[in-house]
């Protein structure tokens, strides 16, 4: 596997126009005193008022918390949708019943439990029910892997080495457990899934920490049968090894050629600094590795979003250090071609960071960050104050899409025929179209699943809420 330091073209220029577009208010705190020691947060439209909502689970309190997005900049804590689970290490928010509302899904690591809290549409969340006892489930993501039209449940069990898989049967119930890897000791920390090979069908890379400098990333292929058993083959070329305490995975077309990358975080622990790689597979099937240079030793999360409204996606990461003399919450900007600014900070006053969340909190188009503090017991957020860039409102004011609802072709009404850049956003928060609109050249939605959408025209930084259907 090669290995590259990642080069800053454009030096001190570059890194004056990405602050002077995009720049993040301090921290505005949600909850000053969470239950102890808050690790992941999640957030989406959970009562259908066009504010995203946010739930936090904890490693050693018990306990779901959910916060209501007052829709002025504040929010407000709401019952508590358990108080019953702890170390709550996996957390997924997705429509599990097929309600067209966002449930909560959560796997409690010393409960040995999967559970999901069904959503009444308005925010309110019912007991919990059972999708499966589990050992040590830590990382889950919904996902399509047997293409039959319904999102699967793969889990990553920690102390049995294994990653499972639960067959979506409908309204909310799934299948028992299939084992789709198995291996003694390699203890998986965190799993994302996509189409990798470009061949259709849902991929997966997953860390594994195995022991102290010995941690891995495997990517997995799915080898799809048409009505057959679901199965996984691991690539012949090892991602990397060696690592000291692998942390976080993404999928990610960091490059903007098409094709998917890898985001990875090393953590380092114990004085051992960590880093924050990418990785791209190369034509022969190896992985060079490139390094995003950050003052943070201990990057833990990883997100990628467009933060700036240029139509490229952002890297950001945060210190999992606790009382770091670091920046805690850092994000470098898109130059495009694999090229990224050097780091810009966001926050230097939140400790210890294990999980953020980009979405927009605020409802002004641009993407904010909310993110925990372990070991402050906190909640903040940060505004993204992304000035306008003064494009004529008449343009804008002529824009609109039909039908609504679709069903397969989604059309543009718009002063002229140019083509447009759009991205399509799920109710989650998730980039799941990027393509070019017109009005002679209309957008296929077909294959996207029932729900609400919002599309994004990039250049005018116009969105549109539509309904699949």
């Amino acid at each position: 596997m090669k290995r590259i330091l990642l080069t800053l073209l454009f030096g001190a220029l570059l890194l004056a126009t990405s602050t002077a577009q995009t720049t993040f208010s301090s921290k505005m705190p949600i909850d000053t005193e969470t239950n102890n020691t808050p690790y992941i947060i999640e957030s989406a439209n959970l009562d259908n008022d066009q504010y995203p909502e946010l739930v936090v689970t904890t490693q050693t309190s018990t306990g779901i918390q959910l916060y209501k997005n007052n829709g002025d900049g504040t929010f407000t804590e709401q019952t508590q949708v358990s108080t019953t689970l702890s170390f709550v290490y996996a957390l997924v928010l997705e429509d599990v019943n097929g309600d067209n509302h966002i449930d909560i899904v959560a796997g409690s690591l010393d409960g040995n439990k999967i559970v999901w809290f069904q959503n009444d549409g308005f925010g309110n969340f019912g007991t919990e029910q059972l999708i499966a006892n589990a050992s040590s489930p830590v990382s889950m993501v919904f996902a399509d892997i047997d293409n039959n039209g319904t999102r699967d449940l793969v889990v990553l069990l920690y102390y049995a080495g294994q990653t499972v898989w639960y067959s979506n049967l409908g309204g909310g119930s799934f299948s028992t457990a299939q084992t789709l890897i198995s291996v003694a000791n390699s203890y998986p920390g965190h799993i994302d899934i996509i189409d990798f090979d470009n061949d259709l069908d849902l991929d997966m890379v997953i860390t594994n920490i195995y022991s102290y400098g010995n941690g891995t990333v495997e990517v997995y292929y799915n080898n799809f049968i048409q009505n057959g058993t679901v199965t996984y083959t691991k690539d012949t070329n090892t991602v990397d090894s060696g690592l000291y305490y692998v942390f976080y995975t993404k999928f990610a077309d960091v490059d903007n050629d098409n094709n998917i990358d890898i985001l990875v975080t090393d953590i380092g622990d114990g004085g051992v600094t960590g880093y924050l790689y990418w990785y791209k597979k190369e034509t022969n099937g190896t992985y060079t590795r490139t390094t995003l240079t950050t003052s943070i030793n201990n990057p833990s999360f990883i997100g990628f979003e467009d933060l700036d409204d240029d139509g490229l996606k952002d890297v950001v990461t945060a210190n999992g250090a606790s009382n770091a003399t670091e920046p805690d919450l850092v994000w470098f900007r898109n130059l495009n071609n694999g090229v990224y600014s050097s780091e810009n900070i966001i926050s230097t006053s939140t400790s210890q960071i294990f999980s953020f969340s980009i979405n927009d909190l605020d409802n002004d188009t641009d993407m904010d960050i909310a993110a925990v503090s372990f070991n402050e017991n906190d909640l903040n957020w940060y505004k993204n104050a992304k000035y306008s860039l003064g494009l004529n409102s008449s343009i804008l004011n002529t824009f609109n899409i039909y039908p609504n609802p679709v069903k397969n072709e989604l059309y543009v009404k718009s002063p002229n025929n140019e083509n447009y850049n759009v991205s399509v956003y799920d109710i989650l928060g998730k980039n799941v179209v990027n393509s070019t609109i017109s009005p002679n050249n209309p957008l296929d939605v077909s294959s996207l699943y029932n729900g609400i959408y919002i599309i994004k025209f990039e250049r005018y930084n116009k969105t549109f809420k539509f309904v699949k259907e």
